[in-house]
C-alpha cells in the first residue's frame, strides 16, 4: 500500500473512532491523540512539507475534516457537537472557497471578517493546505493552489515571506509529481519545469534547490529519493563538511 493510501485509511479509520465513540463527546486534544496513535502504528505521518512543526497532528485535522465531509460525505450523520469540534477547520475551507469564487477587490476585507483579524503566517499556511489536501487526496480534478498563492499574496502584502515559503512549496510539490510520474527524467528538464512554473506563479525568486525538493519527494510522496539521483543533485552531510 503507497503512503497516499496509508494516509487515508487512516484518516477513515479516525472517522469510525469518532463515530462509534460520539456519546463521549471527544475534545480536539483527544483526536489530535487518535490522530497521532493510527499514525505512529502504521508507520507514516502527516502530509508535510520540508520542516516537522511540532503540532503536525492538530494541523492534520484540515486532512480529516476534508476526507469526512467532502471525501465521506458523512456531515449530515454527525452529531451537532462532532462538527463544532472542527469549526476552526470549516473557517479554513470557506476562506479557501471565498478566495476561488471572488476577485481579489474586497477579498482582504471579506477574509479578515471571517476570521476577525488580519490573516496571519499560520493562518495562511492552513488555507494553502486545504487546497493542497483537496489536490493530493483527489478530491479535486483541478489544481487550485497557485490562485490562492496569487491571492494572498495581493490581499495581504505583509505576508510576503509566507507566500514566497508557500511558492516554493509549490514548485517543489509538482516538480517532485513530475519526477515521480516519470514526466521528468534528467536533470535539465527538472531545472527547465522548475523556472516555468516559478514564472507562472510570478515567483521567479522562491525556486527550491534539490535538496528541498528531494525531502518534499519523501514527506508528501512517501518516495526514497535516492531513486532520482540521476535528476536530483542533493547534497550530503559529507559535501556541506568539505565547502
Amino acid at each position: 500500500m503507497d503512503v497516499k493510501r496509508k494516509r487515508l485509511k487512516i484518516l477513515v479509520d479516525v472517522w469510525g473512532e469518532i463515530i462509534a465513540r460520539s456519546s463521549e463527546r471527544l475534545t480536539r486534544e483527544e483526536v489530535i491523540e487518535i490522530l497521532r496513535k493510527r499514525y505512529e502504528r502504521d508507520g507514516v505521518e502527516p502530509v508535510r512539507g520540508a520542516a516537522n512543526p511540532s503540532d503536525i497532528y492538530e494541523r492534520d485535522l484540515i486532512a480529516l475534516y476534508i476526507v469526512g465531509v467532502e471525501g465521506l460525505g458523512i456531515a449530515p450523520e454527525l452529531p451537532k457537537h462532532v462538527l463544532e469540534m472542527f469549526e476552526q477547520e470549516k473557517k479554513y475551507v470557506e476562506a479557501a472557497e471565498i478566495i476561488l469564487r471572488e476577485d481579489n477587490d474586497g477579498l482582504r476585507d471579506k477574509l479578515i471578517q471571517l476570521f476577525g483579524s488580519p490573516l496571519d503566517s499560520s493562518t495562511i499556511s492552513k488555507i494553502f493546505r486545504v487546497e493542497l489536501l483537496r489536490y493530493y487526496y483527489g478530491f479535486k480534478d483541478r489544481d487550485d493552489m497557485p490562485k490562492i498563492i496569487e491571492a494572498i499574496s495581493k490581499s495581504f502584502p505583509e505576508e510576503e515571506k509566507t507566500s514566497k515559503r508557500l511558492s516554493k512549496f509549490y514548485i517543489a510539490v509538482k516538480v517532485a509529481e513530475a519526477i515521480i510520474r516519470g514526466e521528468v527524467r534528467d536533470w535539465a528538464t527538472k531545472e527547465a519545469l522548475k523556472q516555468a512554473i516559478a514564472v507562472k506563479l510570478g515567483s521567479p525568486r522562491a525556486l527550491p534547490d534539490d535538496n528541498y525538493i528531494s525531502k518534499i519527494i519523501q514527506t508528501v510522496f512517501g518516495v526514497k529519493a535516492s531513486k532520482y539521483s540521476k535528476i536530483l543533485r542533493i547534497e550530503t552531510k559529507e559535501d556541506n563538511k568539505k565547502r
